[in-house]
């Protein structure tokens, strides 16, 4: 069994399948952006880890109305562009890869299931 990939993001909690929008770029998530259906990945909250196998991954243009159909899905109305842009870059901002570490254009999205 290979190593997870690990994801600094919460662990979707779907009924069956979860879904994350994700950050990539230059130096963000950088071996996610290679991954395949069935690889590991570990997403990370604070402390709190766990582990899933990706169902499927695909990237989305951020500026377009699909990624604002997933985005509002995912995070619910509330959530915006500007506000999910803000937070990936105050991660890239702590983890080091600086806040031009992302890609503005591109995103991954990434379903997930659960190890069984």
């Amino acid at each position: 069994m290979s190593k997870p990939i690990n994801i600094l993001h919460p662990t979707p909690k779907p009924p069956k399948n979860g879904i994350a929008i994700v950050p990539c770029g230059l130096y963000c998530n950088t071996a996610l952006q290679k991954a395949r259906s069935g690889d590991l990945v570990e997403f990370w909250q604070d402390w709190r880890h766990e582990k899933r196998r990706i169902v499927q991954i695909t990237k989305f243009r951020i500026k377009s109305p699909e990624f604002t159909f997933m985005l509002r899905y995912v995070y619910g109305e509330g959530m915006t562009i500007a506000k999910l842009l803000e937070q990936w870059e105050a991660e890239c901002i702590n983890e080091g890869i600086g806040s031009s570490g992302f890609s503005r254009d591109e995103a991954l999205v990434v379903e997930v299931s659960n190890l069984e």
